[in-house]
């Protein structure tokens, strides 16, 4: 018997803290909330094995919380920690929740780490007494009417994410227990004049719209690949509009509802099988003297690009106080029947994202960004070779997802870094068969 519970819980956002996101020293400190911020949990058992979602309305969530957090979670239900996953929406409108690094975007207020570090244990403790029969799920997806986000690396093709993926989770009574939804558009409709407003953006619109139209009694919103994607509408760039997340939430979750009435294929094989690995990821280790170089391109660009170059001062010290500057990330594969979540501990473009569903092994694959940690961005081979290094007079999308990575303290990932995230994640499915 497949069973499955949630719960919730508003996270309250106090007044003037630091909001995550936009980049380096904004001072955007919180001045209202506009769409109430969640965390939420989800659990599902099917008579053997249980697994557990934790969802915050966040940029992303830290490596080392994720683990604290998974350990906790696991020794107090008797769950295996590989089973356990923690997801973002990616907007950039909410307190960040990391423990160190990312200098100036956005500092960390130690009473909210603790805040939602409880709220966890609690809608986790929630979600498992939650637990009831599922009598099957049904999946399938949902094309878009109307592109809702633009593709920022490579605007002449501008691909982006063209459907919205699904699975509902019915009870024996034909109602909808969970309505898991995923898609790739980053959290950042909510600027502009919204800029320091706590905001759960777009994605936030979307599942409260969800539970306003009573589609489900709790939505699971998972973020799509979308590294390279932003959002079509914004505040900033439609003054026109009351909400633009609002908008793009309307838009979602007309044609969810349309998907989701004209049927998709019922699953009853629901058994659960998960694994996880703790990677190390392949960098590009350059020597102090490259470092130095390095920094004294980004300081003669202009003074935002100079913070780049003291974020390398930074490491260069560590370096020589001997620190190990490579990072390990948790990557997970979870699959649930013919549903297969491979979960990406960091930022992936649309392209790429693609290529790992269609190449899975399941029938409904979901590719999950800012996934149990945040190893920053892992843009394309094509956009690592078109920018091969700092400077050359282009400092827009496309060069900042690569030049990215001296603010958390890391050195430049390879060219072929995206293909080496697909290949560690595909593997790690064939290992579930």
């Amino acid at each position: 018997m497949f069973k499955a519970g949630c719960a919730e819980k508003v996270l309250k956002v106090p007044l003037f803290i630091e909001l995550h996101g936009y980049g380096f020293f904004a001072g955007r400190r919180n001045l209202g909330t506009c769409g109430d911020l969640y965390c939420r949990a989800f659990s599902f058992y099917d008579g053997d094995r249980r697994a557990m979602i934790i969802y915050t309305d966040s940029l992303m969530v830290n490596d080392a919380y994720a683990r604290e957090l998974r350990m906790k979670i696991a020794a107090k239900y008797s769950i295996n920690p590989d089973y356990i996953t923690f997801v973002a929406t990616h907007s950039h409108s909410t307190p960040p929740l990391f423990r160190k690094g990312f200098c100036g975007f956005g500092i960390p207020d130690p009473d909210y780490q603790d805040y939602w570090k409880r709220t966890v244990m609690e809608v986790a403790d929630a979600a498992f007494y939650d637990e009831e029969k599922i009598e099957y799920a049904e999946a399938g997806k949902a094309p878009l009417a109307q592109k809702l986000g633009v593709n920022r690396v490579e605007v002449e093709k501008n691909i982006t994410d063209a459907t919205i993926r699904w699975v509902k989770f019915i009870r024996p009574d034909g109602s909808c227990k969970i309505l898991l939804h995923s898609h790739g558009i980053h959290g950042i409709a909510t600027n502009g004049p919204m800029y320091k407003i706590a905001s759960s953006d777009w994605a936030g619109a979307a599942n409260r719209m969800i539970q306003e139209q009573k589609l489900a009694e709790m939505p699971l919103f998972m973020l799509g690949p979308c590294g390279d994607i932003n959002a079509a509408f914004s505040t900033r760039a439609n003054p026109e509009l009351k909400n633009a997340a609002d908008y793009i939430g309307e838009c979602y979750v007309a044609d969810l509802k349309k998907s989701i009435e004209q049927g998709g294929k019922k699953i009853t094989d629901l058994s659960i099988r998960s694994t996880m690995e703790s990677v190390r990821m392949p960098v590009i280790k350059q020597s102090i003297e490259e470092l130095e170089a390095d920094a004294e391109i980004f300081r003669s660009i202009n003074e935002y690009e100079a913070e780049r170059a003291n974020r390398i001062g930074e490491m260069i010290q560590r370096i020589k106080m001997g620190d190990d500057l490579t990072k390990e990330h948790d990557f997970q594969v979870l699959r649930i029947g013919e549903l297969s979540f491979l979960f990406i501990p960091g930022e992936y473009f649309i392209e790429d994202g693609n290529y790992i569903m269609e190449h899975s092994e399941a029938e409904f694959a979901f590719a999950v960004t800012v996934a149990n940690g945040n190893g920053g961005y892992y843009p394309s081979e094509k956009c690592m070779k078109r920018f091969p290094k700092p400077g050359g007079g282009v400092y827009g999308f496309g060069y900042y997802e690569i030049y990215g990575y001296p603010q958390s303290h890391s050195y430049k990932y390879p060219d072929n870094i995206a293909s080496f995230v697909a290949n560690t994640l595909l593997d790690l499915e064939k290992k579930l068969k």
